[in-house]
């Protein structure tokens, strides 16, 4: 028996992670092959350059989600019922149900957001919320934008070879050394996925994940950071900012990258929801960095926000000093104005700034 954040890790769990990822190696190599099955035309403006390649990586996600479910029900050690993951369930089968009738069908923005909605809800009335004050409204109120922000903002991220996956993969991994007992190992049976996954959905991919799977881990991610990174203390006394900066460092790269792109979009005249080739992403490439090197880059930043934030929770109780403070928000700053300030640059190099005066 092992440990992996708070978790006791059996043996048994390592035959069947192993025995997962080369269930997922071959579900991908399947699914690759299955000529015609779920391609479309890339035609959202999003990439580089127009593609036809799968888009149903997420299927092996919602496999894997269901897969992890039932072995830990069929395990005694874990229990199962004490941990209320029926809502989160239910929220898996809307999110990727949403996010494959999407992919076939191109519904409009508001589709998705009327299933991010329930999802949110759905968190919310069955008490899987963030505590980070003694207010019920602010609380369900931040709960609420957390989730339809986080499952818009990785959705938004799927913009470029690698960078959900393995962006997401690092954040996963993160939670769980801080989760315990069947999260951990729904945790850390995603990344697996994901890990899998990254093998061919890297630069240059042969698959991509599409709505149903960006959906699906959008509401993976906002589950298990409110239930760890948020809620990482065990008593609420009015408001914490170090939950805030907690989840901000974990979320450093998502965060920034759609804060960054919902401004200048609108700053443009222009819908946020509408895609474009100018996330964070695409104007590392414009200044010369390779596809997986920029990829490689901000997943760096993400690894330093992971460590941070697993350090100061689980070795420190999330206790932060002054100074402690001010040198993570400094790091996340610094990250935010580069970012932003870059994409402010490439966007006015191509007049797409300002909305013009004629339209």
């Amino acid at each position: 028996m092992n440990t992996l954040g708070n978790s006791q890790f059996y043996i048994s769990d390592i035959y069947y992670i192993i025995a997962l990822f080369i269930l997922n190696i071959i579900g991908y190599f399947l699914l690759l092959k299955s000529k015609g099955f779920l391609k479309k035309k890339n035609e959202t403006g999003e990439r580089f350059a127009s593609q036809t390649k799968p888009i149903i990586g997420g299927t092996m996600f919602f496999i894997t989600t269901l897969l992890a479910f039932a072995y830990c029900q069929l395990h005694a050690y874990y229990a199962v019922e004490e941990n209320n993951i029926l809502p989160l369930l239910i929220c898996c089968i809307l999110a990727f149900g949403m996010g494959f009738v999407d992919d076939v069908k191109n519904f409009s923005p508001l589709f998705k957001l009327i299933f991010q909605i329930v999802c949110a809800i759905v968190f919310i009335s069955t008490d899987t919320m963030i505590s980070t004050s003694d207010n019920f409204f602010l609380n369900a109120g931040l709960t609420f934008f957390w989730v339809i922000g986080i499952m818009n903002s990785i959705n938004m991220l799927d913009n470029m070879d690698g960078i959900t996956a393995s962006n997401s993969l690092i954040i996963f991994l993160g939670i769980a050394g801080i989760a315990t007992g069947v999260d951990c190992i729904i945790l850390i049976s995603i990344a697996t996925c994901l890990f899998a996954f990254l093998f061919w959905n890297w630069h240059p991919a042969k698959m991509y994940m599409g709505d149903n799977g960006s959906q699906l881990l959008g509401v993976l991610l906002s589950y298990f950071s409110i239930k760890y990174v948020w809620n990482s203390y065990e008593s609420i006394i009015g408001f914490n900012y170090e939950q805030l900066l907690f989840v901000a460092l974990m979320f450093i790269v998502p965060l920034i990258d759609t804060t960054t792109v919902a401004i200048n979009r609108f700053l443009a005249g222009r819908s946020p929801f509408v895609g474009d080739r100018y996330h964070t992403t695409h104007c590392l490439v414009y200044k010369g960095f390779s596809i997986p090197i920029a990829v490689a880059t901000l997943d760096l930043l993400t690894i330093i926000g992971c460590i941070a934030s697993w350090y100061f929770i689980t070795q420190k109780s999330g206790n932060l000093s002054i100074t402690e403070t001010v040198i993570l928000a400094t790091y996340f700053i610094i990250a935010f104005l580069i970012l932003y300030f870059l994409n402010l640059h490439i966007r006015k190099e191509n007049n797409l700034l300002y909305k013009k005066k004629d339209e």
